[in-house]
Parts: C-alpha cells; sequence; structure tokens
C-alpha cells in the first residue's frame, strides 16, 4: 500500500492573512499621505496622545531610505502573499523579518514616539500572526522556486525602487537642511522671525518641537514662505508642552538649545534641526545638534546649561499661556488667536 500522501501547507488562511496585511498597509499609506498633505484633518484612529496615528506617520522611521514606510509594508505583503498561494519555503525567513521588522517598529513608537497607531498596530498582528502559521507548519513548505525569487522579491524591489525614484516626495517638506534662503532677525520684543524685511502679513507661530503635528504645520509655514519671501513674515514663539519653570532646570531643554543657537547665530537652522530630530522625543542630543549645526559644541552645551536660559524659556512659555495658545501648533495674526484649520483661507485672502 502507498503510504498517506503528507498534508499541504494551510495555502488560504496564510493568504488571507498576507492579503490583509497588504490592504491594511494600503489603508496606513493613504493616512501616511492626508498627515503630511492635510495636517489639520483630523485622523481616523486619533484618541489623544497615546493613540494617535499622525505622531507615528510623522516618525523619524515613517520614511525608510526615500520610501514612505506603509509602502514598503504593502510590497513586503504582497511578496509574503504569492509566496503563501505556492507555500514556498521562502516564506518562513520573509515572514520572520516581517515579524522582527514588527516588533523593532513597536519598540520605537513606544520608546522614542511616544504613541501608538492602531492601524500600524493591526498591521503588527498579521505579522506575527503570518509567522507563527508559518513557523507551524514549516515542515509542509515546498521548495523555493526561481519564480518565487522574482515574483515574491525582485517585483517588490524594482517597484520600490521605482517610488524612490519617481514618486513625488510629498514628505520632504518636514526633512531638515541646514539652507536657510530667507532674510532674519529679532523683533522687538526679542523673538526671532524670517521672511520679509516689510511684510504685509505677520504670522506669529507658537510651536513645540515635540510635537509632529508642528513639525508639519512649520513646514507648511515654510512652503509659504517661498512662494511669498515679499509679503509673509514668521515669527517663532515657543509653547512647550513639558512644564517650563525658570526655578529649576528641568523640562524645555529643546527650547534652551534653540535660543542659545540663536545667539549664535543660528536660530532658524536649529530649529529646523529640532523638529527633525526632536519630533516625540523628550530631550535632545546637544553633541549631535552642535555638529551638525556647525556650531561649538562647548559653548552652545554651557549656555543650554546656565540658569539664565532657562529663565528665558520659561518667560517665552510664560507668554504663551498669557496669549490664550493652548493647543500647538497655534497661530496670531493682528493680534488675534487664528485656529490652524482657518489659518489657510486668511493667508490666501491675504497674500
Amino acid at each position: 500500500m502507498d503510504a498517506p500522501a503528507a498534508p499541504a501547507f494551510a495555502r488560504k488562511p496564510a493568504v488571507i492573512l498576507a492579503m490583509l496585511g497588504l490592504l491594511t498597509s494600503g489603508a496606513l499609506q493613504v493616512l501616511h499621505v492626508r498627515t503630511y498633505l492635510f495636517p489639520t484633518a483630523d485622523s481616523v484612529c486619533h484618541v489623544g496622545e497615546t493613540f494617535d496615528c499622525n505622531a507615528v506617520t510623522l516618525s523619524r522611521f515613517s520614511v525608510l531610505l526615500g520610501v514612505p514606510l506603509p509602502a514598503l509594508g504593502a510590497l513586503g505583503f504582497y511578496g509574503l502573499m504569492l509566496l503563501a498561494g505556492r507555500g514556498a519555503r521562502l516564506l518562513l525567513p520573509l515572514s520572520g523579518i516581517a515579524a522582527a521588522a514588527s516588533v523593532a517598529l513597536l519598540a520605537e513608537e513606544l520608546l522614542h514616539v511616544g504613541a501608538v497607531c492602531m492601524f500600524c498596530e493591526a498591521v503588527h498582528v498579521i505579522a506575527l500572526a503570518l509567522f507563527v502559521l508559518v513557523w507551524q507548519q514549516r515542515a509542509r513548505l515546498v521548495p523555493t522556486e526561481r519564480r518565487d525569487w522574482i515574483g515574491a522579491v525582485a517585483v517588490p524591489l524594482v517597484l520600490a525602487l521605482g517610488v524612490r525614484l519617481f514618486a513625488p516626495t510629498y514628505w520632504a517638506g518636514v526633512l531638515w537642511t541646514r539652507a536657510i534662503d530667507h532674510p532674519t532677525g529679532v523683533d522687538e520684543q526679542g523673538y526671532p522671525w524670517i521672511g520679509a524685511t516689510n511684510p504685509t502679513i505677520t504670522v506669529h507661530e507658537y510651536t513645540d518641537y515635540a510635537c509632529p503635528h508642528c513639525r508639519i504645520g512649520t513646514a507648511r509655514m515654510h512652503g509659504l514662505l517661498a512662494k511669498h519671501p515679499d509679503t509673509l513674515r514668521i515669527v517663532r514663539h515657543q509653547q512647550p508642552r513639558l512644564h517650563c519653570s525658570d526655578f529649576a532646570m528641568s523640562g524645555c531643554v529643546m527650547v534652551r538649545v534653540a535660543l542659545c543657537a540663536g545667539d549664535l547665530g543660528k536660530f532658524w537652522q536649529m530649529d529646523s534641526w529640532l523638529f527633525a530630530h526632536g519630533t516625540g522625543e523628550r530631550t535632545v542630543d546637544v553633541a549631535a545638534a552642535a555638529k551638525d549645526v556647525d556650531l561649538p559644541h562647548e559653548a552652545l552645551q554651557r549656555c543650554v546649561d546656565d540658569p539664565a536660559t532657562q529663565a528665558r524659556a520659561a518667560a517665552m512659555a510664560k507668554e504663551a499661556r498669557e496669549t490664550g495658545i493652548r493647543g500647538t501648533p497655534g497661530y496670531v495674526v493682528d493680534g488675534a488667536v487664528v485656529k490652524p484649520e482657518e489659518l489657510g483661507a486668511l493667508l490666501d485672502a491675504r497674500l
């Protein structure tokens, strides 16, 4: 008698899991675009500071090697779906890589971003579930063929390269750049400004370097400044979320770094650096900031540690509260507080 045939790999549940991962990654990619292009739009999964998809999609790892991470996830699940349909052995190591990446990204969210994204966690759970399923049935996988490498590895890599080379870099406005191409100065109250020397309209922008919404909001303001360099001026004010007191050297360290960089002649370069590197953080690497912005580290550190700098930072935070700024980013035009969602229409009418 012939021996009974070995049970086949459970292709259907594996394909379903990979397809769910692809669809969820696609939804996350749509959210990624909306967050960068429409920063005032409400996220469907924004539930306070802890559950905030916008904060995660604006984090430093939301774009990897020039490709949005959700797009990479969708391409990865596409390859896994093809391998699951065949039950090829290559599915085991690739699903393992996807599961390990999910754990690493979750750690990044918890340790650095300070928020989690429900769409992201759905992707992570799917990746882990797929790996567990494949591991349990690894003995039933069939040998990997050349077509598996082409369809599941080569094609996604080519598509990722295409995104890297040809897709619009809608996220580029929030990336740090050393170049400051506009006049700068300090107003009568001591607040730094950038833009027109004789402005038609002046926007007082209140931000927090640890706030992801401020990062995209200030990027949009700089985009407007590039279009209206002779009529628009932006004045930077500080509204740190962490308590900023002049009685103790605690909180608002990023504000102190910005102020000290201003004292050394590079406020706006440091302002840009802090938005790129400080979002979601509670502190800042002063040595790295000094190196990247080309400032003397010892002088910068000495100023940051000076209690007088802490007092200046606390005074700026107090000014924001007294002005009536409750959230960030906040805006004041002609002495009136303007909501972020109303600012665009106001500037369109005035510029």
